[in-house]
This record gives structure tokens, sequence and C-alpha cells, in this order.
């Protein structure tokens, strides 16, 4: 691909709009984060009726209010197409949850939004157990995938130490990762915040598991592609001759149609994902949606002139 202008020259352009722009998309997702029923004591129900009314969310609300259930919002929105009650509220026995059962049907069957038992598509009630233990377990992975990429960074680019230590490369491949996981969660963040029913779940977390394990694999073309140039001048290198500069512009250029062409598919697939099919699919293919976005800016933008940046000067 021709080279129209200079990326690495621009380096601190790049980075300031990282800053601006992952510090945005934080505040969006942390302002509206909301945990779904495995994570937390909610307890949601979808049901094969047109509409649910802001009156009958007022009712069930009263309702608890009375039974003395602590934080007991009531949100209305849609899941698969189907109108969805989601009500946050601790459930701390058996008995609480054949009570709350029970309300709900009564009420649903009081104001003819169903009139049979089968009206109800859906019924999920999660103790805190369960929260816990996907909560822990999501912890440990994120924990173990970042130890394992460091260990891979640091053995896979030793022979680069010699112009950019191979741990600024794995502190540079956090950075990259921290972006283009902020960016999915941050656009996620204002998706819940227009639709109540949207939340954090396990698929949210699969689907940010996978973005980390993408990110981590575009940021190494990169500098993979460095090493085999740093390879090619070793000699200039060590006798300080080399142009860093045009070391770097050349790698982000080598590896410019890869980057687009990768994006442009991924995005294809993505996109059909997030039309056709069901609302489970549609959180994985969002998040994914806004990764090939923000990881075609860092791969390019970002991962390369850090490392410049980072450079062993000589």
């Amino acid at each position: 691909m021709k080279q129209y202008f200079s990326i690495i020259s621009r380096a601190w352009l790049w980075i300031i709009w990282w800053f601006i722009l992952m510090n945005i998309a934080l505040a969006a997702f942390f302002l509206n984060m909301r945990f779904s029923v495995q994570f937390t004591w909610w307890v949601e129900m979808v049901i094969d009726a047109p509409v649910i009314s802001q009156s009958v969310a007022d009712e069930m609300e009263r309702v608890l209010t009375d039974a003395w259930f602590i934080d007991q919002p009531v949100a209305i929105g849609q899941k698969d197409w189907f109108p969805s009650i989601l009500i946050q509220t601790r459930l701390q026995s058996d008995e609480q949850v054949s009570w709350i059962t029970t309300m709900l049907n009564t009420i649903l069957f009081e104001t003819w939004l169903i009139d049979w038992e089968e009206g109800i598509l859906e019924l999920s009630i999660i103790g805190p157990s369960i929260g816990d233990y996907i909560r822990k377990s999501a912890q440990s992975a994120l924990l173990w995938w970042v130890i394992a990429m460091a260990v891979y960074v640091l053995i896979a680019f030793a022979s680069m130490r010699k112009l950019v230590s191979p741990l600024m490369l794995w502190v540079i491949t956090i950075f990259t990762m921290l972006f283009d996981v902020a960016i999915p969660a941050g656009a996620y963040g204002l998706l819940m915040y227009f639709n109540p029913v949207a939340q954090i779940d396990t698929v949210f977390i699969i689907a940010l598991l996978t973005v980390m394990w993408y990110s981590v694999n575009d940021t190494i073309v990169i500098f993979d592609r460095v090493r085999e140039n740093i390879a090619d001048k070793e000699k200039q290198i060590e006798e300080g001759t080399v142009d860093s500069a045009e070391l770097f512009e050349k790698s982000i250029w080598q590896t410019m149609r890869r980057s687009i062409g990768t994006s442009l598919s991924t995005l294809v697939v993505v996109i059909a994902m997030f039309i056709f099919w069901t609302w489970v699919l549609k959180t994985f293919a969002f998040v994914l949606w806004m990764w090939v976005i923000a990881g075609t800016y860092s791969s390019l933008f970002l991962a390369a002139p850090l490392a410049y940046l980072a450079r062993i000067k000589k």
C-alpha cells in the first residue's frame, strides 16, 4: 500500500486521541453498567405480550416495597423482541423466591398481559452463591490471560532488545488491549443506558475475552514485522546509524493492507450476526463490532508509535 502520510511523526497525536477516547468510553461504561442475574440477585422475566406499560412496573414496585424488599427498581425493556421485566432485589431464601414468582404471575394475570402459563417465556432467578462463583471465575480467567500474554511477549520478542525492551513491548500490549476493551465496553455502556435489559453477563465477558485475544494478535503482528525489519538492519542498529522512525513507519505500512482487509471481512460477519441472530449473540456481535473499529486504530496508530517512543536511544 502506498504511503500517503507519516504515522510515526504524528505519534503523540494518536496517543492523545487514544487517551481521550478511552476515558470517554470508560466513563460511559462505569456510569451505566448493570450486572445481569448471573452476577447479582436480580429477577428477570420475559413474557409473550405486545407491550408492558409503566403502570405495571409501578404496581410491582409498590408490592415489593410493601413486602419490605430492598433495592427493588423494576425496569421494562426487550429481549429477543419480547417485553422483559427486570427486578433488582436481593433474594435471601427459597420462600422469597416462591413469593416473588407468585407475585409476578398474579400481577401479569390481573393486568391481562398474559392469560396462560405459557405466556411466560423465560424466568431467571439466581442467588448470590452462583453470582459470586461466576464473578471469581471471570476474574481468574482475566488474570491468567494477562500472565500468559506477558510470558509469550517476553520470550517471543527477546531478539528486539537491542532496539526495544521486550518488557516495554508487554506494557504497550497491555495499553493497546485496554483501549480495545474500553471502546466496546463504552459502546455497550451506552447500549445499557438506552435499553434497560442490556446487561453485563457471561456472554459479554466471553466477548471481552475474545476481544483481548484478537487485540493481542493484532499487536503481535505489528511487533513481528518490526522484529523482522530489525533483523535486516542489525548491523546498523549496533552502529547506531539506523533510522528508527523509518524502520517503524515501514513496518506499519507493510501490515496496513492485512489489517484493513481483516477488519473489513470481520466487520461483515459480526454485522450480519448482530442483525439476524438472537439477543445472546447480538451482545457478542456488538462487542466484536466495536472492537473491529478500535482494534484497527490501535494496531495501526497506537502499538508501533508507542514502541517507537519507548525505543532504546543510542
